[in-house]
């Protein structure tokens, strides 16, 4: 008994933080400590402690925390040496959130803190995480002995229950920017040369912000690329640092940018918080890059809601959602910290230094076929393995030993001049080709406008050059997440939905049936990854840039087709992704029933096809709709098959 539920524990410790982690933990912990074995039930416990840190569920690590010390201080004996060394490392995760939750009182704190130092000492543990969690506590508690407490933590003895090296620098640069101490917070994070599960990103969004504010642009956006590089939008600690990131590029003087991040990459962060106290941090980062652009008050922020919709509207709400949880955690604090840094955010200003214009890094290209194009624009297949110039291969050479080593963002304008080159001799699929890399490298380098401009132009080069269809397939589908993050899904929905149509049905006129059967398996997929494309794109568009009589429903109707026919043709997981597509989009547009079905077919295509991180993500999202709509044992049903 005890093999089997340590397996289900250790399976359990391996799916991604979210719904259903935390559910199956529960679940777990449940049994263990009504049918036993006792021996595991520390480390159940401990574990649900984790899953609650972890996905924005931090209040309720407290009664698990608490049920835990019981358990130490009636059953120390079920505790063995891993459990031990766990219970004393998750301390510090539990009393770092002390300050974040306005419901606990400064007395509650302080006793928390006094406990946690005793039961160190009693353990003959050494004390340096408590010395963290009492400046981490001064801190966001705002007390004027705050740096006190820092110094006495850094200068005092570490030992092995103290943070990383990577978080006691980063914790210390997220300190000195708030602090807004930018010269010590750039000198420090310099030295960051450790990784963890939160580092270095916090440590490069706080150095982007603060070389910014102290006038060194160019470090600012080396910094921003690398946080936004190694930033996984896991929730963990990053709220103030992603919103740091937005203020680094608003006042920096690339609001739409910032916008188009703050829409794409964390939608959900402006209503949901990891706690009140991290929640806010991130407002007070997003409400000074807003301030700072309010001469551009009406401009669209691509947002949905109609009162997020312009930059002025978005920041009048941001202020008012700021200004409620501050009140909160200021009285609590007996303060008024958090009052005054609303204050500062909204005095914030477009620092006089901007940073680079993307667009100048990236040579100027035109969507429409160039009138240069010389005479063999209309090149047959046989026409196009002629070899090219000497300069082409040169430049294409050059961009892919980019590329290959990772330098994407300077790949890019090796890749467009080849490109441009081959335009101007007429070998247009070619040129496709490469406008397509420069389009691809340009994503992965963050210059997502670029990025846009290059995928249209490939794409209207393949399309007239004769690039075959396999190929315009793949790079429509590679240019979806590109045009949906510019909110600018026209021309892709407009040629994808052209695309589809041309494939009409299969013919088998003239062709054997083993031949026949190839032809029509390679036909199949090709259509199945234009309607996946399609719906997508589709998906992601505002209702003002989907083609006339097609909407949410049409999208979802689409992908569960997509992955109908991903599935006839045995490509379980590209059905499942599909399915998954479809649900979320059904939810969206009210269809709760279709949603169901569409969630569960995505689960099992995700487990058939073992894929373990995407099958507990759409297990998270099935258990939440199950949950809302009344079927907690259905719920419960897929909780166990976890």
């Amino acid at each position: 008994m005890i093999a089997t539920v340590q397996r289900e524990l250790n399976d359990i410790r391996r799916m991604p933080y979210g719904t259903a982690r935390t559910a199956a933990s529960e679940a777990i912990t449940r049994r263990i400590e009504t049918e036993g074995p006792k021996e595991l039930l520390a480390e159940a416990l401990l574990d649900l402690v984790e899953s609650y840190s972890f996905s924005d569920q931090g209040v309720k690590s407290f009664s698990a925390f608490a049920r835990i010390l019981r358990l130490w201080d009636e059953s120390p004996e079920l505790f063995d040496e891993g459990d031990e060394r766990n219970l004393f490392w998750e301390f510090k995760w539990v009393a770092g959130d002390l300050a974040e939750y306005p419901q606990i009182s400064l007395a509650q704190a302080v006793a928390f803190l006094d406990d946690m130092e005793r039961r160190f000492e009693l353990a003959g543990h050494g004390v340096s995480s408590v010395r963290m969690s009492r400046f981490r506590w001064a801190w966001h508690a705002g007390r004027p002995d705050t740096d006190a407490f820092r110094l006495e933590w850094i200068t005092g003895l570490r030992d092995e229950f103290e943070d990383c090296r990577a978080c006691t620098i980063g914790q210390q640069v997220d300190y000195f920017t708030a602090a807004e101490r930018y010269d010590e917070a750039v000198a420090l994070g310099l030295t960051q040369d450790s990784s963890c599960n939160i580092e270095p990103t916090r440590t490069w969004y706080g150095v982007a912000l603060a070389a910014l504010l102290s006038g060194d642009p160019e470090l600012a956006l080396t910094m921003h690329k690398r946080a936004l590089a190694t930033d996984d939008g896991g929730p963990t600690e990053f709220a103030s640092a992603r919103g740091y990131g937005f203020e680094t590029l608003a006042r920096g003087g690339r609001l739409e940018q910032a916008l188009r991040l703050l829409r794409n990459d964390y939608p959900e962060a402006l209503t949901k918080g990891e706690s009140p106290a991290y929640h806010l941090r991130f407002y007070l980062g997003v409400l000074a890059g807003l301030s700072a652009n309010l001469d551009r008050g009406d401009l669209p922020t691509g947002f949905r809601e109609p009162e997020w919709s312009t930059v002025a509207g978005l920041q009048a709400w941001v202020l008012a959602a700021a200004q409620r949880l501050a009140r909160d955690l200021d009285a609590r604090n007996g303060n008024d910290m958090y009052e005054r840094s609303i204050n500062r955010a909204l005095a914030a200003t477009r620092v006089e230094k901007l940073l680079a214009d993307p667009s100048l890094d990236t040579p100027d290209i035109s969507e429409e076929i160039s009138s240069a194009a010389g005479p063999s624009v209309r090149q047959t297949e046989s026409d196009s393995t002629v070899a090219p110039s000497s300069a082409h291969d040169v430049l294409l050479a050059q961009a892919e030993e980019l590329a290959g080593r990772g330098d994407y963002g300077t790949a890019v304008p090796a890749y467009a001049e080849a490109a441009k080159l081959l335009e101007a001799e007429g070998w247009l699929e070619r040129s496709g080709f490469a406008f397509a890399e420069a389009a691809q490298c340009a994503s992965i380098a963050g210059e997502e406008e670029a990025s846009h401009r290059f995928f249209a132009a490939a794409v209207s080069r393949l399309r007239t050059g004769g690039g075959d269809a396999g190929t315009l397939s793949a790079v429509l589908t590679a240019w979806t997440p590109v045009a949906a993050r510019m909110n600018d899904p026209e021309t892709l929905l407009n040629v994808t939905r052209e695309e589809l149509q041309k494939l009409g049905e299969f013919n088998t006129d003239g062709l054997s049936e083993d031949l026949a059967e190839r032809r029509r398996a390679e036909w199949l997929l090709e259509r199945a990854s234009l309607r996946d494309t399609f719906a997508r794109s589709l998906a992601a568009a505002a209702p003002g840039q989907r083609p006339s009589g097609l909407g949410l429903e049409q999208a979802a109707a689409e992908a569960t087709t997509a992955g109908e026919e991903f599935a006839q043709l045995g490509r379980i997981a590209d059905a499942a992704h599909a399915f998954w597509l479809a649900g979320k989009v059904q939810l969206e547009n009210g269809q709760t029933t279709e949603a169901l079905w569409s969630l569960e077919s995505a689960f099992e295509g995700f487990t058939v096809a073992q894929r373990r991180e995407e099958r507990t993500n759409a297990a998270s999202e099935l258990i939440d709709l199950l949950r809302q709509t009344g079927q907690p044992e259905r719920a419960d049903e897929i909780v166990a098959q976890l």
